[in-house]
């Protein structure tokens, strides 16, 4: 029996060890930050720039925890633009009237790129190229909007506006747009989704006035087809081509990527059923695969496992279709599917598709929708890609179409003070390759040892960072004990990565020497700053409080990350003796902790209350509240409320500078609970507030409620539960 339990174990941790493949060095891993009806960003059209961008700093901080390297930045919503657009007007999802810019003046499109970029992760940016009102008369629309300059380019359907795929000057309107962006932002890629002719119930055949309107596009530019339908795919195929090849006249660097509907034609593959994109929008994606008009394609698979939308049918039939065409495939995923109210799908979906995805050598990668997705963290999904799946910084794959010449490496790798007083890692601008291009970002391998192989490169568990600076602050390492040696190598735009440069050794930095105050200080203030000096070269600091030299047992304050050599510290105990210490760390390790200083604080302790006794009640309405004295204490204060919280409206008495340790009130009202509490002052400040006690005032009635009982179970908090 015991040796059946020992196998058992010993398949379980097995199995448990290699559950967690080693993800890929490169992979795509993408996820839409949806703009329209705010749905992901902002969350609301009444913020103020400063929330806007806070918002954001705060979305991509948390995709790039969660292992995404590229954002899909939705940028043109409803013929309106989140950029400073000369062409189309402000949106009204940024600033609640379309056409009025942020105030004060930012533009979100720039902050993004600059954000993302920081963050060592891809932004493409993201359009709707024909949708211009999804709900007319939903708000008023600027002057400069195409429905009002160019109101014959319009299809309404419902209450569905839409520009006229079939009209030349449409397609030559949406290219400039997309021209302006990409000749003036540093933006990674132009991005579609699946809005071309619209869907049901306001698809082409919903009236009769837009075949109408519809067959004028047709009469006037045939292009020699026969069939209506055929002309439709062949507008949005025409559209597809013009864009491509504009791209790449201004930037050919810059990818161009769409996400048509999941589903090509109903019955492809065998055993698929469904709405598809070939006959109800008029989108062939298998035709701009053929064109080579687009980088890559991620249509948009948003269904399980099984079913008549099968996702192990539709991956290998996609992967295929784009691999023979020399093409990246990304499928989209429907994160937001998971959440119970949208879908409830099983929480292992999502995981079963990248893994099955990763099975496929034709599967690059993915997309997921939508960004919030992620921060809901829907039945524990988040943390799965988080702490599993993409627990390793990985890689875009390059595109050996557009270009396979890897840049230089980077130059003098050092350690180094960095501007903000921290620790790190600098190095210099490559030179320039062959091919004229440098470095668009930067990746920053880690090892704990110095004997490094190109092989070693390879395994993603080394990659520490993607930076999009030439500047690195790697923080605590895995190991307090170093060193650690760190390589750096050079990415260009198209992701191609350099050799190594120099490899750069990290020590744990010195012992930290404190300065003030200086050992044995007494008559401490209550709000004194502990400073030490700065050791050659720490990047953070840990700082310790103690009432116990050993520092085992009444901790005040542990802690780390503290970049600055000083720490502002309140909330001591007066009259009491603290003990404190710091060490340091930097990207090579961590130092021993500094010798221990003590101080004595000076101001008074906290005063300790005596009558009415806590959870009293009959208490008369007018009353003498009595404390102890507090040694050294000069002074006090008392607060009186009704409240627990002392809200302003609650208050009865605020009173300051009381000499004697009590306090007479008067004129309380009947059957009330109120709460108090006293601080203590002397020249070297204040103590902190005593414990909040509670009495109840005497019931005329003599009918009390029964609501204090301190001799019956232990009260816990000081206040009654709600």
């Amino acid at each position: 029996m015991k040796n059946l339990i020992t196998l058992v174990l010993v398949v379980f941790l097995y199995a448990n060890l290699f559950s967690q493949s080693i993800p890929p060095k490169r992979e795509f891993r993408a996820a839409w930050i949806a703009t329209v009806v705010n749905l992901d960003w902002p969350s609301s059209n009444v913020l103020t720039p400063a929330q806007q961008k806070q918002e954001l700093i705060d979305l991509l901080d948390e995709l790039k925890r969660d292992g995404i390297n590229t954002i899909i930045f939705q940028i043109r919503t409803e013929c309106d633009a989140l950029y400073n657009s000369s062409i189309d007007p402000w949106s009204y999802w940024l600033t609640v009237s379309q056409g009025t810019p942020p105030s004060p003046y930012y533009d979100p499109l720039e902050f993004a790129i600059e954000e993302a970029h920081k963050r060592g992760m891809e932004l493409h940016a993201w359009f709707n190229p024909y949708r211009a009102e999804r709900s007319v008369g939903n708000y008023p629309k600027a002057a400069n909007h195409v429905t009002v300059l160019h109101p014959e380019w319009v299809i309404q359907i419902s209450t569905l506006k839409f520009l006229n795929p079939g009209l030349p000057m449409v397609r030559n309107y949406v290219t400039s747009v997309i021209y302006d962006v990409v000749n003036r932002y540093d933006i990674d890629g132009v991005h579609f989704d699946d809005y071309f002719y619209p869907y049901p119930p306001n698809h082409m055949t919903a009236s009769s006035a837009n075949n109408s309107l519809d067959d004028a596009a047709f009469a006037s530019d045939p292009r020699g087809f026969s069939d209506k339908n055929d002309w439709r795919r062949d507008n949005v195929n025409i559209l597809i081509k013009q864009i491509n090849d504009t791209i790449q006249y201004v930037k050919p660097w810059v990818k161009f990527g769409m996400s048509p509907f999941g589903i090509w034609k109903n019955g492809v593959p065998l055993g698929i059923t469904g709405l598809d994109a070939y006959s109800t929008i008029y989108c062939d994606a298998i035709a701009w695969l053929h064109n080579l008009s687009i980088d890559y394609l991620t249509p948009q698979l948003y269904w399980p496992f099984g079913g008549g939308q099968d996702y192990a049918k539709l991956q290998p039939w996609w992967a295929d279709s784009v691999a023979a065409n020399g093409r990246h495939f990304y499928p989209g995923h429907a994160l937001y599917r998971v959440d119970p109210s949208n879908g409830n799908w099983a929480a292992n979906e999502i995981p079963r598709q990248i893994r099955f995805d990763r099975a496929n050598s034709k599967v690059q990668g993915g997309v997921f929708f939508r960004a919030k997705s992620f921060t809901a963290n829907y039945k524990g999904v988040t943390d799965t890609l988080k702490n599993d799946l993409y627990r390793f910084i990985s890689l875009n794959p390059g595109m050996n179409w557009k270009d396979i010449v890897p840049p230089n490496p980077v130059l003098n790798l050092r350690f180094e003070r960095l501007a903000n007083g921290q620790g790190g890692l600098k190095w210099d601008l490559p030179q320039t390759a062959p091919d004229g291009d440098s470095a668009s970002r930067y990746v920053v391998y880690r090892f704990n040892y110095s004997n490094i192989q190109p092989n070693d490169l390879e395994n993603p568990a080394n990659i520490f960072n993607i930076e999009g600076q030439k500047q690195s602050i790697p923080g605590e390492p895995p190991s307090t004990s170093g060193p650690y040696y760190f390589v750096v190598t050079s990415l260009d735009r198209n992701n191609n990565e350099s050799e190594t440069g120099n490899v750069l050794t990290v020590n744990p930095p010195s012992i930290p020497v404190l300065a003030y105050p200086i050992n044995d200080a007494v008559n401490i203030e209550d709000t004194i700053t502990l400073k030490w000096d700065y050791p050659n070269i720490a990047s953070s600091y840990r700082l310790q409080i103690s009432i116990d030299s050993t520092f085992t047992s009444g901790i005040f304050l542990d802690q780390n990350n503290i970049t600055d050599t000083f720490r502002v510290v309140t909330g001591l105990e007066g009259q009491s003796q603290y003990y404190w210490r710091v060490n340091s760390t930097n990207a090579g390790g961590t130092s021993d902790f500094s010798s221990n200083f003590n101080f004595t604080t000076g101001f008074p302790s906290t005063p300790e209350l005596s009558y009415p006794v806590n959870n009293t009640g009959n208490i008369p309405v007018d009353t003498v509240l009595y404390w102890h004295s507090a040694p050294s204490a000069v002074s006090y204060d008392l607060m009186l409320a009704r409240g627990a919280d002392f809200a302003q409206n609650t208050i009865f008495t605020d009173t300051t500078g009381l000499i004697d340790t009590s306090f007479s009130v008067t004129g309380l009202n009947n059957n009330t609970f109120y709460f108090w509490k006293v601080k203590a002052i002397n020249q070297y400040g204040t103590s902190n507030w005593s414990v909040i006690w509670r009495f109840k005032t005497i019931n005329p009635t003599g009918v009390d409620e029964e609501v204090i009982n301190p001799d019956i179970n232990s009260l816990e908090q000081n206040y009654p539960n709600p």
